[in-house]
């Protein structure tokens, strides 16, 4: 094979496994990505037939002086972020160095630039797609680099590379595959062992993570109808006893809102108040009723760009790596500020207490300049109805029953939206089904508020949680009742086709559930994960007792007829996995041998060509060894023609051992040096 295009494949596979993992975390600017990929694309091809930059080496200095220059501005005058403008300027430099000529160090350098394009990409993403890119990395990067330093070796001796067919052969491909189980195993036991830190290096100011645009402060009419066409995932709960059934009922209660100006709701006031912490949680409130009726979540929220900590209702604790919670009076929870990367952390509720709250404030009964007819509306259908909770339910049921959920068409631009869509379209969202009954409750003189949050989930079963996605956010009713408190309202009519939309097949929950273990064991391996680990290590025999557990003698006898056919293929395929291996290994002994006696021979052969070079008699570039030997032995004692044939012999006879023609050949040798 030849030499360069190896050589050249393996270097472009370094530094496209550095771009790939910068194109995968997805917060680069496309054109900074598109340009390195054309560059890399005009690079190879360049590089395989003709070998010469298409930059001059001019214009590759001015190149780069112009995006360093460029990244700068950007930096302290755009106030762009700084890792981001520094892997543009990365991804710009590798673009250059691809597009110039290049000779040994130009590789070195661009073999650096890949790295740092990895160290990049693991402070960008935390994703299981990186991890892949790593570990082939892992194993590319020696690759390379041994093929560099062969390369390097052998042109400094004067020679051509792609005429030594020894440098490539599969011992050193098992050399470097040997180095790199090794680095891996190194890898790993570091990352192990190596101590945690509770904060990232570069912290929040420098890298934004991925986001996904979910809710903020306040909410347009319209803006949740945006949100559920998006079908990324928002978060994954997982809970004691948790299972698929009943995951429609399932809300998880995020932002409440309490004034309307006809368009949108907002927050009437913005004070919050830091919860006490116990221990590891957060206090919300006491339980007043049985405590083994608590339910525990573990919520994994995707980042979201809010701070809103979303929670079942009859939150009592909050727990995880948070460093404030903050609750108001609306009973919104929230962080200290949005966190870029996922969080984690686990929720105590009381669903029969979810009823429980502050007493309902004048901004619960606030009403906009609106039609009259929503009013007069609410007043007919609850005529005659005298309870304040069956109003309610007169009204919701009334939306439910009477009105068609869709995302299209939506009133957002009317005078009034919701006059147009209760008395003309006839057809809307959540956020619409819930304004239109808070309004007409407030009209009831029943305290009322909007929330936003998710509602249902798809259960993974590998995993066994619950995956919420952005298309499972909702919009529903809190409303005030004296002698029951604050009750969940929701008027929205199911989805057409909802509950089917977004049924994923069992691949993709199981690569869901991959990616659940890779953010659960690598990215927030912690401190604590040590300690176990090595508590576990330090006591082996916890592992065969969990092992032996439930482990029963009489099934193990009632399943070995079942299992005997098994287990006689398996020594089947033992058997000739192990004869295939013994024969393998007699057939690479024996090349190896023979490899081994025409090395010799030929190393020799180069040894008399340089003893007869100081005699000037020069092997000329085509002319073949008798013909050479014809010339250098022109009036002389016949050594050089025997030792000729002793040399043919051993190269091309296939014989089995050369030692005798092997002594003679260092006799020769001998007698022509002296």
């Amino acid at each position: 094979m030849n030499f360069y295009f190896v050589f050249l494949l393996s270097s472009y596979l370094l530094v496209f496994l550095g771009f790939a993992g910068l194109f995968l975390t997805e917060e680069l600017s496309s054109p900074y990505l598109l340009f390195a990929a054309l560059a890399m694309l005009l690079g190879a091809i360049r590089d395989t037939r003709s070998g010469r930059g298409i930059l001059p080496p001019m214009a590759a200095n001015m190149a780069m002086l112009a995006v360093l220059t460029l990244s700068l501005f950007s930096i302290f005058f755009l106030q762009a972020l700084p890792l981001q403008e520094l892997v543009h300027f990365l991804l710009a430099l590798q673009a250059v160095k691809l597009l110039a000529p290049k000779k040994g160090r130009d590789w070195l350098q661009l073999y650096l630039l890949s790295f740092f394009s990895l160290l990049a990409a693991s402070a960008l993403s935390v994703e299981i797609s990186f991890a892949a890119v790593f570990v082939c990395y892992l194993f590319v990067a020696p690759w390379t680099l041994v093929l560099f330093h062969l390369k390097s070796a052998t042109e400094a001796a004067g020679k051509n590379p792609d005429v030594e067919a020894r440098l490539l052969s599969w011992s050193l491909l098992r050399l470097v595959g040997t180095l790199d189980v090794v680095l891996l195993s190194l890898t790993i036991f570091f990352f192990v062992s190596f101590p945690r830190l509770s904060a990232g290096f570069f912290g929040n100011s420098w890298a934004t993570g991925s986001a996904v645009t979910g809710f903020s402060d306040r909410l347009a009419l319209g803006e949740v109808a945006e949100i559920q066409k998006n079908n990324a995932v928002a978060m994954r709960v997982s809970m004691d006893g948790g299972g698929p059934q009943g995951a429609g009922e399932f809300y998880w209660r995020g932002l409440a809102l309490d004034l309307f100006d006809g368009r949108k709701w907002q927050k009437s006031r913005n004070e919050a108040v830091l919860l006490r912490r116990s221990g590891e949680s957060y206090l919300v409130r006491e339980p007043v009723s049985n405590r083994s009726a608590l339910i525990r979540q573990k919520i994994i929220l995707e980042p979201s760009g809010s701070a809103v900590i979303f929670a079942p209702n009859g939150v009592v604790a909050v727990s995880g790596r948070l460093p404030y919670i903050f609750q108001d009076r609306l009973g919104n929870l929230q962080a200290a500020y949005p966190s870029p990367f996922q969080l984690s952390y686990e929720v105590l509720s009381h669903p029969e207490e979810g009823r429980q709250g502050r007493n309902p404030e004048s901004d619960s009964l606030q009403l906009p300049a609106t039609d009259p007819r929503l009013i007069q509306l609410s007043q007919r259908l609850t005529d005659g109805i005298r309870e304040e909770m069956n109003k309610a339910r007169a009204l919701e049921r009334h939306l439910r029953e009477n009105y068609r959920y869709s995302l299209k068409e939506l009133p957002v631009g009317k005078e009034d939206p919701l006059a147009v869509f209760l008395f003309e379209a006839r057809q809307g969202n959540c956020e619409y089904f819930a304004s239109a009954l808070a309004v007409m409750l407030r009209g009831l003189g029943i305290p009322s508020r909007v929330v936003n949050g998710y509602l249902g989930g798809e259960w993974n079963p590998y995993g066994e949680y619950y995956i919420v996605r952005q298309s499972n956010a909702h919009s529903w009713v809190e409303a005030y009742f004296a002698d029951q408190g604050w009750m969940t309202l929701d008027p929205t009519p199911p989805a057409p086709g909802r509950a089917g939309s977004h049924l994923f097949s069992s691949f993709t929950h199981f690569v869901d559930f991959l990616r659940m273990r890779w953010y659960r064991h690598v990215v927030n391996f912690t401190f604590i994960d040590q300690y176990q680990l090595f508590t576990a290590i330090r006591q082996p025999n916890k592992w065969f007792e969990a092992g032996l557990r439930g482990f029963s003698f009489r099934e193990l006898r009632q399943s070995l007829p079942t299992l005997g056919n098994w287990w006689l293929g398996l020594a089947a395929l033992l058997a000739c996995l192990v004869v295939t291996w013994k024969w393998s290994q007699g057939r690479a002994r024996k090349r190896v041998y023979v490899q081994g006696l025409t090395y010799q021979a030929t190393e020799r052969y180069r040894r008399l060509l340089a003893v007869l070079k100081k005699r000037q008699l020069i092997k000329k570039s085509g002319e073949t060894a008798d013909e050479f030997r014809d010339r250098a032995e022109a009036g002389g004692s016949g050594l050089v023609r025997e030792f000729t044939s002793l040399y043919q012999k051993s190269r091309f006879s296939g014989a089995r051992d050369f030692t005798d023609e092997l002594k003679r050949m260092d006799q020769i040798l001998m007698q022509l040096g002296k």
